[in-house]
């Protein structure tokens, strides 16, 4: 070692023996090429210069050191580094202990997600705080400057994770496009208080513009108050109120527009959920919904699945479950949303019901199961009246390895008390046998290890017959025919109507699935229903003639054939078998994230809907990705649902373009258009399109920024 550079490393212990210490209790250590001197008050540094103190240190082409106030002045390079905190510039001051001063020209990155931009000039205001003049800032990549945030004057305070930048301008791809002499916005991702990025887009009443304010009210608690300028029909004032607490949580939503002038009259719709636990076991939801008229969220709802509500709820009940029961007081009605041109039955007001289940082992084997509902039932228009329903049964499981057998024996008791004076009963035994077996075999297919199962089932139901012709209808009706339905007690839905059965249910199920992975590869099932006496129970259907005697036939046919590569059909054909009464076919091909094809067809004869169906999100170029999705109705030869766009991934930023045009319950249709810039950290601009994608895209995946 030279002896020049031996006299630098003693004058930089020198000096690090004389500095101050920070306020880590640190002492501050100097390099530099030339160190001098003036008694205890100020040293200066020339060539090099590094000054470490603790958590921060400072290089510079000079810098001096004011010991009595702690006070440092560097230049004509500087650079400041603290944590993941650098800012480099021209001329530094700044006092070491209240960690305030000024830097000419910066250039900086700071906080974990680096932001970055640069200023005129910047202040240090106090640890992690930073104020700046005609200053820009972005969390884009060095390198990569696609968008910027410019502010007459930027604040970015790190301790409370909050930016501000005031007479700012969101400047993308060197294109000035939205100014707000106001802007705030997290500098991680963080709840805060303040205005959102606004919404633009286009409705049934023409061009919008949602401007909403963000309230963070507590930790647990905030509020969404968001003006919707609607071009053709006035400000919808939408409202959102959120809270949690420690056993309960609950959400209000408000929307109000004083006058529509489409519909010269106001209009409004209100939300309240409720979710609380009472004490152990105990709990008590609320879900109380309602809107001022028919169309309202035909013309304001900006989803299908908002758009074609019917029923809206107003409910509350009081649960309790715990030691095999299970217990539930409801209060329950309904405001339904008519549509001129297809009316639907107004549904009954449960005001109260209250259900018990109740599952007991008794000595082994048997078990004990108790169903019990008492109900009091309201309607505008049809008869009211009091239903009771108890259905005790008794089971003896015997469950192997290789299958099971349950024999089940049960009471189905009714009473009926209706207004117009009548008193009505029905008393209906049940006999059930549910019974299967598990085989498996081991193999190879495909040079794959594979394991194939074959699963016989067989399920017998006996009901006596009882004429229920008397018994008004309050919540029954006709259960779909399906896999899952084949084995059930009752081909009705509610209590209103027990069918009379002497009915076998047969089916087989076989999965070939991997023996390392246990990936389903491939899954056949095939069932039917086998009648032996004539039904004479109906509700709105016809009764089944007496040559009847089997039901549709069911087959299907899932799993996933190949890597990334799923499908499940499914067939039901008439009991002559002289034709299909359904059919369904759902494909999707999804070898990553991003990439995704769907395919899907569906054929409901009784209910004469014919429809195909095909989605996709997939990447078109670098960066790239089309969404699109087509729901046409074969049998109306006409698009129920029809979505289109784009998205890029600019790795700060992400822009979507989506354009969707659907049927809506009413029978008309709704055109919205989305057109969104997200950028990384800081917020979105325009209207939000990722629910509508999610909803009509099975599989969507929202693209990441790194």
């Amino acid at each position: 070692m030279s002896r020049f550079r031996l006299l630098q490393l003693s004058l930089a212990l020198l000096c690090a023996w004389q500095a101050q210490a920070d306020d880590t209790g640190q002492p501050a250590v100097l390099l530099a090429d030339k160190v001098e001197g003036e008694g205890n008050t100020r040293t200066r540094a020339e060539g090099n210069v590094q000054i470490d103190t603790g958590e921060r240190r400072i290089e510079a082409d000079w810098l001096e050191l004011f010991s009595q106030t702690n006070d440092i002045r560097a230049g004509d390079r500087t650079r400041v580094s603290e944590g993941p905190d650098i800012v480099e510039g021209g001329v530094l001051q700044l006092n070491n202990t209240t960690r305030i001063g000024e830097l000419d020209a910066p250039v900086y990155r700071l906080g974990s997600r680096q932001g970055r931009g640069d200023a005129v000039k910047l202040l240090f205001e106090g640890p992690k705080h930073y104020s700046m003049d005609q200053a820009r800032f972005t969390t884009c990549q060095v390198g990569q400057d696609d968008w910027f945030i410019t502010a007459g004057k930027l604040e970015l305070d790190y301790t409370r994770n909050i930016g501000i930048a005031r007479h700012g301008t969101i400047e993308f791809k060197g294109v000035p496009f939205l100014y707000t002499p106001y802007l705030d916005f997290t500098l991680d991702g963080s709840r805060k208080s303040g205005f959102l990025a606004p919404s633009v887009g286009k409705g049934t009443g023409g061009f919008e513009v949602t401007v909403p304010w963000y309230w963070n009210i507590a930790p647990n608690m905030d509020a969404t108050i968001a003006p919707r300028f609607i071009s053709r029909r006035g400000v919808l004032l939408n409202n959102e109120f959120r809270y949690l607490g420690q056993d309960f949580n609950g959400q209000l939503t408000a929307d109000i527009i004083a006058k529509d002038r489409l519909f010269n009259d106001g209009r409004s719709a209100f939300s309240y959920q409720h979710r609380h636990t009472l004490a152990p076991r105990w709990s008590g939801e609320l879900n109380l919904q309602k809107t001022s008229d028919d169309r309202y969220f035909a013309d304001f709802g900006d989803r299908i699945a908002v758009a074609s509500q019917t029923f809206l709820p107003r409910e509350g009940s009081l649960n309790y479950q715990g030691n095999g029961l299970h217990a539930s007081l409801r209060m329950q009605r309904f405001q339904t949303l008519q549509d001129p041109s297809n009316p639907v039955a107004v549904p009954y007001a449960r005001l109260p019901q209250l259900t018990v289940n109740y599952q007991a082992p008794l000595p082994a084997p048997w078990t004990l199961g108790v169903a019990a509902e008492a109900t009091s039932f309201s309607h505008p228009t049809q008869i009211d009246g009091k239903r009771a329903v108890a259905y005790p049964s008794l089971s003896l499981p015997w469950e192997r390895s290789w299958g099971f057998i349950t024999p089940k024996l049960g009471a189905h008791l009714s009473r009926y008390n209706l207004n117009d004076g009548r008193k009505l009963s029905r008393n209906l035994p049940i006999f059930s046998v549910d019974s299967g077996l598990f085989f498996e075999r081991e193999g190879k297919f495909l040079g794959e290890d594979m394991v194939q199962s074959l699963e016989p089932r067989a399920y017998y139901v006996n009901v006596p017959y009882r004429d229920q012709s008397a018994i008004p209808v309050f919540d029954s009706g006709v259960a779909d025919f399906n896999f899952a339905t084949m084995f059930s007690e009752n081909q009705y839905s509610g209590s209103d109507r027990i069918n009379d059965a002497n009915q076998l249910t047969l089916a087989l199920t076989s999965r070939l699935f991997e023996s390392g992975t246990g990936i389903e590869r491939a899954r056949f099932a095939i069932g039917q229903r086998f009648y032996f006496d004539k039904q004479r129970v109906t509700l709105n259907e016809t009764a089944r003639g007496d040559k009847v005697t089997a039901s549709d036939l069911i087959a299907s046919v899932g799993g996933q054939p190949a890597e990334n590569w799923w499908i499940d059909t499914s067939v039901q054909t008439d009991d002559q078998r002289t034709g299909t009464r359904k059919a369904a076919l759902n494909l999707r091909y999804q070898p990553e994230a991003g990439k995704l094809l769907n395919l899907r067809y569906r054929l409901d004869k009784l209910t004469k809907i014919e429809q195909v169906d095909v989605s996709t999100q997939w990447p078109v170029g670098r960066n790239w990705y089309v969404v699109a999705r087509q729901n046409w109705s074969l049998k109306d030869r006409r698009s129920l649902e029809r979505l289109a766009g784009v998205e890029y991934n600019g790795g700060c930023w992400i822009f979507r373009v989506v354009s969707q045009r659907f049927v809506t319950s009413n029978n008309q249709t709704s055109s919205p258009f989305f057109l969104q810039l997200e950028l990384n950290d800081v917020g979105r601009l325009g209207s939000n399109p990722l629910q509508t994608l999610k909803e009509s895209i099975p599989g969507y995946s929202k693209l990441k920024t790194p």
